[in-house]
């Protein structure tokens, strides 16, 4: 049972011109680009976004779950904004959200853990993070999850009740 629409943050969110891009630190950008590499190509969104809700930047699913010393958090790709090729000069791969899931947990995690688990594990500041706790549980009930936006990313907009619009 997917918790998560097939696109949680919907299309890719474009950025306001005079929003700089962030520099990923080397941690996070050392395990977002084999993901990438092995992810679908932006032309099948709807599979390139449920190999994102599959696969954790952490490592390959089975893998974790064999470590003897598995970590509680599994850090996923929630928002990005591919690179654009064709554009002069080529623009670079951004990525805005980050899904952090309390693996197999229900409960939310206490938001200290959080923090440090982001800062620890990615080198991410987290001063600088807008970190929310999501009511549903992660894609395939992995868990509590939280939304996790970088700096410089837009956050995604709130849900909208569908009964509630005219």
């Amino acid at each position: 049972m997917a918790a998560i629409p097939d696109s949680p943050a919907g299309p890719a969110q474009t950025l306001p011109a005079q929003t700089l891009p962030v520099t990923l630190p080397q941690s996070l950008r050392q395990a977002l680009d084999p993901l990438l590499e092995r992810a679908p190509a932006g032309l099948f969104p709807r599979a390139r976004r449920l190999y994102f809700d599959k696969y954790p930047l952490e490592g390959l699913p089975d893998e974790l779950d064999l470590a003897p010393a598995a970590s509680p958090f599994r850090t996923f790709v929630l928002s990005e904004e591919p690179a654009e090729l064709d554009s002069d000069p080529p623009s670079p791969h951004r990525l805005l959200e980050l899904a952090l899931v309390r693996w197999r947990v229900q409960e939310q995690p206490p938001r200290q853990a959080v923090l440090d688990y982001l800062e620890q594990r990615w080198q991410l500041p987290t001063s600088e993070l807008d970190v929310q706790a999501m009511e549903e549980s992660w894609f395939r009930e992995g868990g509590a999850w939280l939304r996790v936006t970088l700096p410089g990313a837009d956050p995604a907009p709130a849900a909208v009740d569908p009964a509630s619009t005219p």
